[in-house]
This record gives structure tokens, C-alpha cells and sequence, in this order.
């Protein structure tokens, strides 16, 4: 029987009572509902004290934004992203000493698919950049993983790996950053980063062009021998000196993303914050699919603009309506001004072939 028609029966005070329980229980549960297959639970993390040479990150499954590699064709992946310090170039007259995940900011793009496990390692190498900035303990923290955090999160002091794993249950865009107190500092020292986890069953959508777009704020002061370091009194106030797409204020300016009349455009966009939000929007387009959190179960349609708290994240997609130049901003118009804008370039005479 149609719920709503059952309530129908029910007279006087009784029926709002009784209408709520017939609604709630129309639903039943949801179609497709994955918590049959998730993982729970993982093995102890390990440490040790191994000395670890070669590459800052090392793995299939990595890239350095705004490229986006495939995730493997494969259900087990071996990730090792490292810690360094080393100095950060903002634009060409700014740069200051970072604390960095695989010795990029933002750290590398993590690419894997719903269902599979992740091996990680992380090796604490501050201790190779004394000359740079003094060692420092050091911790990551997935936001794409269920596991118990006080384990899997702890920090590693300079020298020490910590191997753990974890499933992806969940799809979506999630960010990864240090956990280390204080994490405000450490976060705007640099040490951030993306997490996509794509459907098991891929997206509904087939595109031409993907990118990863990953805004941040950095908080910096001016010392008088005119270096710049970073300023914990500025981002307790949230007074960004600079807002960031990929890195650098105004990068994708200087650098356009590449399209073409025609085209259907996947961006994934996370804003790490760590403290302020962001109003993403493209200029001369709309966004016919919108999912919140990268969960295409989460589906919006014709979105001008997507609210993102800090560490909030969607992935968007658009046609490229005609040849031209499409800008993306973050709508809140100061952050334009500190460098949340860039560009994406579809002016050549090349019309997407359907």
C-alpha cells in the first residue's frame, strides 16, 4: 500500500504522528547499499628505523596535480609518500621553507578505486634537510580511511618509517595531511594532499579532460632580512597572504588547463583550507553534474557555483560550450584577489570530435 495513503485512515491529532513513522518507514533501506562490503579493521602499524634512500614518493597510483593518472588496474597498491623539508617557491620573488609530503606542495594526488587496499609507508626525512629547517616529528592522516587513528596516525619522529594499510571503502575526493600538533602549523608549512577513490562500478560519465585542483592558503610574514616564513599569528586570524590553486597563487593563470570546444571537463576539487572555504565556480559554463564529496550518489545538476568547507571536496563536470577561455574561481572574491583564480584555455581552432 502507498504510504501516504495509509496515514489517510489515521483521524485528528493522531495524524501527524502518524504520517512521520509512515514516511520514515517508506524508504526502507537504500538500493545498492555498500556497508555489506566494507572493511573494518586493519593490522597493527608498524615502525622501524630502516635508513631509506631514492625518491621523496614512489607508486603507480601517485601523480602531482593537475594531472590525474589512472588508478592501476590492480586491487592492492604500494604507496610510499615521504617527508622532507625543503624550500617552497610561491611565485618568482617569494618562496619559504616547507614541510612537504614527497617533497611537493600540494603532496602527491592518490589515485585508487573503491574496494582496494592501500600499503603505505612513510619515512620521516627531515633529518636529511638540517641545513633547511630543524627535524621535526612528523604524522599523516587519511581522510579517505577508516582506521584507528591513534594507531595508524601517530607520529614518526625524523628517521623512522610507519607502514599501515587501509581499505577504500568509500568513493569520493578526500584530502591527507599531517595530524601532528600543531596541525594548523604544520598544515600551512605545506604538508597536504589528495585522495581520490573512484567508483567500483568507474563514473556514469565518460570525459575528455581531467584535472585535480587542490586550493589552499598560505599564511607567510615578511622578516626584515626580507626572507618569508611561514605565520601562525596571521592564520589563527584566517588572513591568507596568499589562496592557491595547485601551489602558487594565480599558477593556472600563468599555466592555463587545456580543453576544447566540445569538450566534457572533470574537475576534482578539494579545498584543504586549512581555514577558510571556497565558492568554486567557472565562468561561462554550469555544472551539469556536481558530486559532493566526489560520491556520484551525491548528484547535484546545473550548479553555477559548489560550497566547500575546509577539507570539503566535489568533483564537477562540464561541456565546454564554445572555443573560448573559461575562468575558475573561488567566488569569494578576496581570494581572487590573493591568487584563487586560473584559466582554461579552449581558444584554439580545435572542436572536440562526437
Amino acid at each position: 500500500m502507498n504510504c501516504y495513503k495509509a496515514t489517510r485512515v489515521v483521524m485528528g491529532g493522531v495524524f501527524a504522528l502518524a504520517l512521520a513513522f509512515a514516511i520514515s518507514g517508506c524508504g526502507g533501506s537504500a538500493s545498492g547499499d555498500d556497508t555489506k562490503n566494507m572493511v573494518y579493521g586493519s593490522p597493527e602499524s608498524k615502525l622501524s628505523m630502516e635508513p631509506v634512500t631514492g625518491p621523496l614518493y614512489e607508486g603507480p597510483a601517485l601523480s602531482i596535480a593537475p594531472e590525474v593518472r589512472p588508478a592501476p588496474n590492480a586491487t592492492l597498491h604500494n604507496v610510499r609518500i615521504d617527508v622532507n623539508h625543503a624550500e617552497v617557491m610561491v611565485n618568482d620573488t617569494i618562496k619559504f621553507t616547507g614541510w612537504l609530503f614527497g617533497g611537493t606542495y600540494p603532496g602527491p594526488v592518490l589515485h585508487v578505486r573503491q574496494g582496494d587496499k592501500v600499503i603505505f609507508k612513510m619515512t620521516n626525512r627531515s633529518n636529511e634537510t638540517v641545513g633547511i629547517s630543524p627535524p621535526s616529528p612528523h604524522s599523516i592522516d587519511f581522510h579517505a580511511a577508516m582506521v584507528n587513528p591513534k594507531d595508524k596516525y601517530r607520529e614518526v619522529i625524523p628517521g623512522a618509517t610507519i607502514e599501515f594499510e587501509w581499505t577504500a571503502n568509500y568513493p569520493g575526493v578526500y584530502m591527507y595531511h599531517c595530524g601532528s600538533p600543531a596541525i594548523l602549523q604544520h598544515m600551512i608549512y605545506g604538508m597536504v594532499g589528495m585522495t581520490i577513490v573512484e567508483p567500483k562500478e568507474r563514473y556514469p560519465t565518460k570525459v575528455d579532460r581531467e584535472y585535480a585542483l587542490f586550493q589552499s592558503e598560505l599564511y607567510l610574514a615578511k622578516l626584515k632580512s626580507g626572507m618569508y616564513v611561514t605565520d601562525m599569528a596571521t592564520a589563527k586570524k584566517k588572513e591568507a597572504m596568499f589562496v592557491c590553486f595547485n601551489g602558487q597563487p594565480f599558477r593556472h593563470v600563468k599555466s592555463p588547463l587545456k580543453a576544447k570546444a566540445g569538450e566534457r571537463v572533470r574537475l576534482y576539487v578539494l579545498n584543504a583550507g586549512p581555514c577558510g572555504t571556497s565558492s568554486f565556480h567557472v565562468v561561462g559554463t554550469l555544472f551539469d553534474r556536481v558530486w559532493m564529496e566526489g560520491n556520484p550518489r551525491n548528484e547535484m545538476r546545473g550548479v553555477a557555483t559548489v560550497m566547500l568547507p575546509s577539507s570539503g571536496a566535489a568533483i564537477v563536470e562540464f561541456v565546454v560550450p564554445e572555443k573560448g577561455i573559461y575562468t575558475f574561481v573561488d567566488h569569494e572574491f578576496a581570494d581572487v584577489e590573493a591568487g584563487a583564480a586560473g584559466l582554461i584555455d579552449a581558444s584554439g581552432d580545435e572542436v572536440a570530435m562526437k
